[in-house]
């Protein structure tokens, strides 16, 4: 791999295009005349924040810091399934 080029780098690069997918279906879900939050976003939700866990435990961060966002992207995920499976 490139000396420019890092998995945390990537990651970083990741999270920002999730971030720019979340702000586009904020502005879809509006333009649609639909309230609440979108659907999906609760997809990129846990998503991310196992990508954050994930660059958590590459840069030595305290295992309780890692567990805990594990912890919360678990809880996204299963509000997650709540919501697609009251939705079907």
């Amino acid at each position: 791999m490139p000396d420019w080029v890092s998995i945390p780098g990537l990651i970083n690069l990741i999270l920002f295009g999730m971030m720019i997918e979340a702000g586009w279906l904020f502005w879809r879900h509006r333009q649609l005349g639909k309230s609440g939050i979108p659907p999906m976003l609760l997809h990129l939700v846990s998503g991310a924040l196992l990508l954050l866990a994930m660059k958590l435990a590459l840069s030595g961060a305290p295992l309780m810091m890692v567990a805990g966002t594990l912890g919360i992207a678990g809880l996204a995920h299963l509000a997650d399934l709540r919501v697609s499976l009251t939705r079907d």
